[in-house]
């Protein structure tokens, strides 16, 4: 069985292959993990943590 032949249902109808959203659950592309929208705010988020990382300072 063809990787594309797992996507037909009982009726015959072709069911195009795909993923969901794992943040919104919206439909998107077998090769991604997030819609481009949820990427983009991780992306923002990751970066304000990384600028927001505080030093320690060492008191000899």
């Amino acid at each position: 069985m063809s990787k594309f032949e797992r996507y037909k249902n009982e009726t015959g109808t072709y069911i195009y292959p795909h993923k969901h959203c794992k943040n919104c659950g919206e439909m998107i592309s077998e090769a991604f993990t997030y819609c481009s929208e949820c990427y983009t705010k991780l992306k923002e988020k990751k970066k304000r943590k990384l600028f927001s990382r505080k030093t320690k300072h060492h008191n000899f």
